[in-house]
């Protein structure tokens, strides 16, 4: 490792946040019981009427099955999959077991492309070779295929859910991408509503892009198109609503319970307040509405996690980090050695929300998910000791050491962990041990929130003077500038992204909920760095998404 310089000034020059405008908004508005029970009995009514419309037929002749599986896409995609999910699966599993005579002469490119999504989503391994068929004999695909658009943005859609195998399927991206790309910004070729559903899959994918969002999108796009179903409408948009309610249920909790809370008092300036932004992390992690008090101990989490991370980074000396980092080691609430001020504060905020998490899982009979979100939270702490470290030393380290570190300084691990924790009993003992083994899937995805977040914030990390980043570091190991090394970033996220699909497909030995967990970690980062630092810019892409989630009118 390479130091450069030494330098052990502490005050850094972060940025403030502005004031939230949502503020008092969400308290005022008044929920009862009766709400939820008004809609609950709505959506009761409509659901054997679905049920039978999809998953009632008379034969499983392979029409039916396909058409089965393209009402699994649209359910899937408007956010009602949750709901008839044993069917889904009883489906989906008869169907792969049929599948080369599903896909014997169908050589629609829209039906095709829906089908490996489906599979694929499902844990289905139906292989890419399929596209072939809608290659010509010099290897290129047939021109006839831009003819059909729905066809074409849905082998887009197909090609993010690409293995390291899927050589087609790296074709195909170009040649869907250039194709989408010409018609995002001509109004004259399709109507509006389509047009937004194109621009919103070249933005973030489907596949890639948390599922709340997906259901709201979709909502707006299915509702203006001509064949859509009148009860599949009406349910999804009463299920949208029942989950609003949950969501502005949940902020009036957390809310309240932050103003309360003795330390939020008189902080400083720098002390970034992130109520809505730390639901909205849990919100990505499970959208459904079981998962409520999971969202409330996600934003718990998120809000000690940016407090202690705030703590250490501004306020802290070397020595005030290693002695919080000393006092978690210990977990000893009364244990506050050398701990004064704000750094005093934040040690004793991680206590009182572990404290809230114990009685929980105490009542749950889980208190084996306590002892490892402790350990996970200890590895959170001193791996943001070594990068503080290495920054307040200019210390240079190797890219990959950095990247490892940094990966589980950002909390991926953590955060996994706290999304298994809030899952209820479905949350297993050996789910921890899994997770803490670090399988492949979530190692690189530890590595991929290291280098979006790290290009996303990489000028305002050299502009306040805080060089532990792995742009930086990986332009001074390699000599080359910015450019050159964002670019090669992107390639290593693509190659990322593949290789977690495929790990997916191998995970065979935890649950489908505890491994959606990891690929909800995967979309979260997406979410959280495409265009903006979303959970650090309020002006944003957050206040679009809140506004959609929370705010914008569902019309029944």
């Amino acid at each position: 490792m390479e130091v450069v310089k030494s330098d052990q000034k502490i005050y850094l020059n972060f940025s403030k946040l502005i004031p939230s405008q949502w503020g008092d908004h969400f308290l005022n508005i008044s929920i009862a019981d009766s709400d939820f029970d008004v809609l609950a009995r709505e959506m009761e009514v409509l659901k054997p009427k679905v049920r039978k419309n999809i998953f009632t037929f008379s034969s499983r002749d392979k029409d039916a099955l396909k058409r089965n599986i393209l009402s699994i896409h649209v359910l899937d995609s408007i956010g009602l999959a949750y709901i008839f999910e044993k069917e889904i699966v009883e489906t989906l599993k008869y169907a792969f077991q049929k599948i080369d005579e599903l896909i014997k002469d169908e050589n629609d490119l829209y039906t095709v492309s829906i089908m490996f999504r489906i599979f694929r989503t499902y844990g289905h391994n139906m292989l890419s070779d399929v596209f072939y068929r809608f290659k010509r004999n010099d290897g290129k695909f047939k021109e006839s295929l831009v003819e059909d658009v729905k066809g074409m943005l849905s082998f887009y859609e197909a090609v993010h859910f690409r293995t390291t195998t899927d050589y087609i399927l790296d074709e195909a991206l170009s040649f869907t991408l250039d194709y989408l790309e010409s018609l995002a910004t001509d109004s004259r070729a399709n109507p509006p509503h389509f047009l937004k559903h194109i621009q919103n899959a070249l933005y973030i994918p489907q596949h890639q892009k948390i599922q709340v969002l997906v259901a709201r999108e979709y909502l707006s796009f299915y509702e203006q198109e001509e064949d859509h179903d009148e009860i599949l409408l009406k349910l999804a948009k009463l299920n949208f609503k029942f989950l609003q309610l949950h969501y502005i249920q949940e902020l009036k909790i957390i809310t309240t319970w932050w103003r309360e809370l003795d330390h939020t008092k008189n902080l400083p300036p720098g002390f970034r307040e992130r109520t809505f932004e730390s639901w909205f992390v849990g919100s990505m992690m499970y959208f459904e509405p079981q998962f409520s008090l999971g969202r409330i101990m996600s934003a718990k989490f998120f809000l000690l996690f940016t407090f202690l991370d705030d703590a250490c980074d501004t306020y802290g000396s070397i020595p005030e980090v290693e002695s919080v980092v000393n006092c978690l080691e210990r977990w000893d609430p009364e244990y506050t050695e050398n701990l004064q001020g704000h750094m005093k504060t934040a040690f004793k905020f991680v206590m009182s929300v572990y404290k809230d998490f114990e009685e929980i899982l105490k009542s749950q009979g889980r208190s084996f998910a306590l002892e490892k979100m402790k350990e996970e939270f200890k590895i959170v702490a001193r791996t943001n000791l070594d990068l503080i470290k290495w920054a307040r030393a200019g210390q240079i380290p190797k890219f990959d050491e950095y990247v490892e570190a940094g990966g589980a300084e950002a909390g991926s691990y953590a955060t996994i962990a706290c999304s298994i924790m809030g899952l209820g009993e479905i949350g297993k003992k050996e789910d921890f041990e899994w997770l803490l083994s670090r399988p492949k899937s979530v190692r690189y995805l530890a590595r991929k929130t290291r280098l979006l977040d790290d290009i996303t914030d990489f000028e305002e990390d050299m502009n306040k003077g805080y060089t532990a980043n792995a742009l930086n570091y990986y332009m001074k190991q390699h000599g080359i500038t910015k450019k050159e090394a964002s670019r090669e970033f992107h390639k290593m996220i693509g190659d990322i992204d593949k290789t977690v699909n495929e790990e997916c497909l191998k995970t065979t030995n935890i649950s489908r909920p505890v491994l959606m967990q990891v690929v909800n970690f995967g979309r979260m980062v997406n979410i959280l760095y495409t265009s903006d630092d979303v959970y650090n810019n309020r002006e944003g892409k957050l206040k679009d998404y809140l506004t959609a989630l929370l705010v914008d009118p569902i019309n029944l």
